[in-house]
């Protein structure tokens, strides 16, 4: 093509004249052939100074200085640089015009060297961007808000109800009369649905955030639903209820998944099932899927029913956020409608899902699958199986503990806590108090609290490990409200020995205590007792199975 193949009709030319992007041409030697409308409104300047034969440099020099009057010499120089660069080597250039829209030209090179270069106004794109960065960057800014806003109102709501939930667990233990009684569980029962939704919105905003980690460990998966089992068996027994477990024959021993979320699925669908259903009884079906190469096995819970049911159009709403399945189910049963669908969100992170079948007036089936691998039994045993759900099953007799805490209430639930379990408790309301204390009496673990006034918690355990004395590896517990994603890691990267989140539950301070008690001064070769399997009967085993072919 030649510059006098360029010959066009005058049809042609107002044609390119009108065009709504810029078009223009260059010679070889870069002077201007032909430049339409768009491109000149765009820079005037250059323009008017090529058709006055200025040089292509000289032009753009021109208009720049124009457009950026106030420019430093270094930076016009990189600049005037980068657009004659951009024409010569026909490349995209991103520029700014004279009314100050954004345009990108791009230049290409024709065979005979004429040189064409189309520009685009992409303004409204540059616009359009920056509203989503502003959008992203406020988005980050309201989670971040709402995730501080979380992490306050958490650590101040667990503060009280640590007093509430650990005063009212220890007085389970004592000699009651049946009013009383019954007037405790009650207490008991509201503090631990009141901490059930706050862990619930709590995870919630974990998994919104991205932030919740699984952590496989390795269980005896028998021997933890048949724990689950003697849990929730009074709830059974006040309800008339039966409650049975049963397990396939190809279920390993020993599994490798995270054991709190999945007993956290497990316990929402069991407490549902048992909630629902006032006649008949409750199932637990462990399945194990075939095992792949590597060793991985899907796990299938079933959790029958024979309760209310639920109708089919109604199955999938059950599993959003704040939903139930009916707006009578609520006001009947009550519920925040937070527990199926988190219990869904967590399975999904576990490589599974949960799924339900059922039959309105005859009871359901929810079906909780989640991914395991194959693994050996631990040489200590897995640590959470050693505890029972029972005082009575586990003794630290002997252990002198050290309970740090400014606030009264925690410490006299602390010490209730952990005095039935056979341990002397010393108190320190203080970072250097607890300093003073294992200094002068022999301590064999401490319960330290991570927000005191003065010397912290960290800042004490800084000083434990650093001081160089023989308490200096004494096994440390941090016992804090902070229960938000990442302040266990946190807690345990600063080198504590473990962590509990207020308020203190028996079965987590026990947990935790048998992680660390083969370090403590008694060994104790104590185990929970034995747990035995339990099987299905032929006609139990027929309705789950007539339950799980439901549509």
């Amino acid at each position: 093509m030649t510059e006098t193949a360029l010959t066009l009709s005058d049809t042609d030319w107002r044609s390119l004249d009108r065009l709504q992007v810029g078009f223009t041409v260059f010679r070889p030697d870069l002077s201007l052939l032909f430049a339409n409308r768009t491109a000149r409104s765009h820079w005037p300047i250059m323009y008017s100074s090529l058709d006055d034969g200025a040089s292509l440099f000289d032009a753009v020099g021109l208009q720049m200085r124009s457009v950026f009057p106030r420019i430093n010499e270094a930076t016009f120089q990189v600049r005037q640089s980068l657009v004659m660069d951009a024409i010569r080597k026909c490349s995209e250039l991103d520029m700014v015009t004279a009314t100050g829209r954004h345009v990108v030209a791009t230049y290409s090179r024709l065979d005979d060297d004429l040189v064409v270069g189309i520009a685009h106004d992409v303004t409204d794109l540059v616009k359009r961007e920056v509203s989503l960065k502003d959008a992203r960057r406020d988005a980050v800014t309201a989670s971040e808000a709402k995730s501080e806003f979380l992490a306050t109102m958490s650590h101040e709501i667990r503060t009280p109800l640590n007093g509430v939930i650990g005063m009212s667990e220890a007085l389970q233990h004592r000699q009651l009369g049946a009013a009383e009684k019954e007037m405790v569980d009650t207490i008991v029962d509201s503090s631990h649905t009141m901490l059930v939704l706050l862990n619930d919105i709590l995870d919630l905003s974990k998994i919104e955030a991205g932030r919740l980690d699984i952590n496989p460990v390795v269980e005896n998966v028998r021997e933890r639903i048949c724990w689950l089992k003697r849990t929730y068996a009074p709830i059974a027994r006040k309800k008339g209820l039966s409650l049975e477990v049963a397990f396939d024959p190809r279920l390993p021993e020993y599994l490798a998944f995270d054991a709190t979320r999945a007993r956290q699925c497990i316990d929402n669908l069991v407490f549902n099932a048992l909630k629902f259903t006032s006649r008949g009884g409750v199932t637990i079906a462990v399945m194990a899927g075939d095992m792949s190469r590597d060793g991985r096995i899907t796990l299938t819970v079933h959790v029958c029913d024979t309760g209310i049911g639920i109708a089919p159009e109604q199955r999938e709403r059950m599993f959003n956020t704040f939903e139930q399945a009916d707006g009578s189910t609520s006001q009947r049963f009550g519920g925040s409608g937070l527990g199926l669908a988190i219990s869904r969100k967590l399975a999904r992170l576990m490589g599974g899902d949960i799924t339900c079948t059922s039959k309105p007036g005859e009871g359901s089936v929810f079906s909780l699958s989640f991914e395991t691998r194959l693994a050996e039994e631990p040489k200590d045993g897995p640590a959470s199986l050693r505890v029972g759900p029972l005082r009575e099953t586990f003794s630290l007799k002997g252990i002198r503990a050290l309970v740090v805490d400014d606030n009264e209430i925690n410490l006299r639930v602390a010490r209730a806590a952990l005095e039935p379990l056979g341990v002397e408790v010393t108190e320190a309301t203080s970072g250097q108090q607890a300093l003073v204390t294992l200094s002068r009496t022999e301590i064999d673990i401490v319960l330290l609290d991570s927000h005191m006034p003065g010397m912290d918690g960290p800042e004490t355990l800084k000083h434990i490990r650093q001081s160089g004395m023989p308490w200096s590896i004494v096994p440390v517990i941090a016992v804090t409200a902070d229960a938000m994603a990442g302040d266990r890691t946190k807690y345990l990267a600063m080198g504590m020995d473990e962590y509990i989140a207020k308020p203190i539950l028996e079965r987590e301070l026990m947990t935790a205590l048998s992680r660390i008690k083969s370090r403590l001064r008694t060994r104790s070769s104590r185990r929970s007792p034995a747990f035995s399997d339990t099987f299905l009967d032929v006609s139990t085993a027929a309705n789950l199975q007539k339950l799980l072919q439901t549509n």
